[in-house]
């Protein structure tokens, strides 16, 4: 665990986030989340961002494409 309390691999997740919202001003899509951490399925990142969900860094509205905000910074 980091000192936020996030795995490794969610605090990765974390700073792509980060990144890529201050870059395009938008979140990536589930793919390039995928292709950036380098995993085979899409299922792997939905249980990452349901951690940060649920530890409140960030915000998902369900069913709709790019809606994920960052609550708060890692």
């Amino acid at each position: 665990m980091t000192a936020y309390g996030l795995t490794p691999r969610q605090s990765e997740l974390m700073t792509f986030l980060a990144t890529y919202d201050r870059d395009h001003g938008y979140a990536p899509t589930f793919d390039e989340m995928r292709n950036h951490l380098r995993l085979k399925s899409k299922s792997g990142i939905d249980r990452l961002l349901n951690a940060l969900e649920e530890r409140g860094y960030i915000c998902r509205i369900p069913n709709k494409a790019r809606s994920i905000s960052i609550a708060r910074p890692a």
